[in-house]
């Protein structure tokens, strides 16, 4: 259950709410803005768009490096004007097969970075120089796709980075806040849910595993931007979905490699933390890209054995 945090001893601060200083959200308001700023020479590569998937959730042993769109008329235009600087179409190969992107079309934009558009219906259609009217293609399911939509990303060759599009593009609109549902212990043979003033016997320290989704006002589960764990008022996972990193072959989200931020169930992986003997509290903060926010406390006691 969400909760606001309770003072204990002593009032929190006025300028506090749910254990975050004010100063902290006004900071992190205004860097979303500054971010939607620096992105205003851009649009959203579809009209009356839904987002169905963001930046740099689970997907099975990846992250995912963009954001997938689906639209009314299937029109995908270029996010600012751009030259070509590579496509794959099954129309202009046909006996070759697709890519796990299907047919893809990728702008080189005046500021250096790519924009990429991925799983497009067959088209032998292109232009070398797309301006922002032009249609580069049509929402399709080609490649490794379970359904009619659009993957965009944005790409930044010279850092290697891969870029969160929201922070690129116009505001999108979002009141909901996301969903902190349950946390686990991830033992051997099985996974525990960690209720709420419960009780555990652990022979090791099992890693701590968080549930969240969230949504942008509609059905649809998504990841989050920010996420933060305390365990005993001890910071042990801060996480900014910002970008995506190659670095010495391996590809990280604020340091982390896939396997250390995600359980092979999609849930979001705090580690190997070392929890104490008797009560235990643990504090989870998500936030989504427009700041809306979620904290969720656990308190549970631990009887640790062979210790």
């Amino acid at each position: 259950m969400l909760k606001r945090r309770k003072a204990r001893g002593k009032p929190l601060p006025n300028d506090t709410v749910n254990g975050i200083n004010m100063h902290e959200r006004r900071l992190f308001t205004l860097c979303i803005i500054f971010l939607a700023l620096m992105g205003a020479s851009f649009r959203w590569p579809v009209d009356q768009g839904k987002i169905t998937s963001v930046f740099g959730e689970a997907r099975a042993d990846h992250f995912h490096d963009g954001v997938d769109m689906i639209c009314p008329d299937f029109k995908i235009y270029p996010v600012e004007e751009g030259d070509l600087a590579y496509l794959w179409d099954r129309a202009l190969f046909p006996l070759d097969h697709y890519p796990g992107g299907g047919n893809y079309r990728v702008l080189r934009h005046k500021d250096g970075r790519y924009s990429i558009y991925l799983h497009l219906e067959d088209s032998a259609t292109f232009k070398d120089v797309y301006t922002e009217k032009d249609v580069v293609g049509a929402v399709g399911n080609t490649g490794r796709s379970y359904g009619r939509h659009l993957h965009f990303t944005m790409l930044d060759p010279v850092s290697r980075t891969s870029l969160n599009p929201m922070s690129l593009m116009p505001p999108f609109e979002d009141s909901a806040a996301p969903r902190i549902q349950d946390v686990y212990l991830r033992l051997p043979d099985k996974y525990h849910r960690l209720a709420d003033n419960s009780t555990i016997r652990l022979t090791r320290h099992h890693p701590l595993l968080v549930s969240i989704a969230d949504s942008l006002g509609g059905r649809e589960s998504v990841g989050v931007y920010y996420l933060m764990v305390e365990l005993n008022g001890k910071k042990v996972l801060e996480i900014n979905f910002s970008e995506i990193n190659f670095i010495k072959n391996e590809l990280t989200i604020s340091g982390k490699k896939f396997q250390d931020l995600y359980d092979e169930k999609g849930y979001y992986r705090v580690g190997d933390p070392l929890y104490a003997q008797g009560a235990n509290t643990v504090k989870i903060v998500a936030r989504d890209f427009r700041g809306n926010e979620a904290v969720k406390d656990i308190s549970f006691n631990a009887k640790l054995e062979n210790q």
